[in-house]
């Protein structure tokens, strides 16, 4: 931190799940960029964040022609290059589920973004206020809903390869039992996100 940067933290009456937490956070942000990261530090800031920087200015610049409007733009840190490792060193179960939930983004959410829960993710001010002011999800599963809410919005989205190292201790981590139950309650989100939207339940506001 630099002399005069201002650090706001926002304290929560009530749980109001990991994605509820990020919301009150980004809504409550000031700057033209807001940068969402997971405080375990699983993500390598020194890496990441200048791969995201880059390639959000190679994105404002060569998608969002309307120059008299605010850019609307994310970029998504993703891990998807680390896959294969990953499924080297997890258990079966694990791994079927991960490839499971992949499965299941893709096919009720988006094609486009192979990693959505990697967090660690560049949102320009305008595309922020857009996003998470129509964000209902407030558990695990709220990025999906993001994507979902940029492409049907017409946000500019982009994915980059970042440096990650799972963190011990830093995840939900019960048990087989819990895991399983973890990953159905995300896919119980994600076909309330298709059925809500399809349906127009949740309706979708332009900021």
């Amino acid at each position: 931190l630099n002399s005069g940067d201002t650090v706001k933290l926002i304290s929560m009456h009530q749980n109001v799940g990991k994605g509820g937490a990020v919301k009150s956070g980004m809504l409550a942000s000031k700057g033209q960029l807001c940068l969402m990261v997971d405080a375990d530090g699983a993500t390598d800031i020194t890496d990441g964040l200048p791969k995201l920087l880059k390639e959000m200015h190679t994105l404002n610049n060569k998608e969002w022609h309307d120059t008299s409007l605010p850019p609307k733009s994310v970029v998504f840190g993703s891990r998807a290059h680390l896959e294969n490792e990953s499924s080297a060193s997890r258990s079966k179960v694990r791994t079927f589920l991960m490839h499971a939930f992949h499965f299941f983004v893709k096919a009720l959410c988006s094609p486009r973004i192979k990693d959505t829960q990697c967090g660690f993710k560049l949102f320009t001010r305008s595309a922020a206020i857009s996003l998470f002011t129509n964000l209902h999800l407030r558990r695990w599963a709220f990025d999906t809903e993001l994507v979902v809410i940029a492409e049907r919005l017409q946000v500019s989205v982009s994915e980059v390869g970042v440096i990650w190292h799972e963190i011990d201790g830093s995840k939900l981590d019960g048990g087989k039992l819990s895991l399983a139950l973890v990953s159905l309650g995300m896919l119980r989100d994600m076909l309330c996100v298709r059925a809500c939207y399809f349906f127009r339940i949740w309706k979708m506001y332009s900021k």
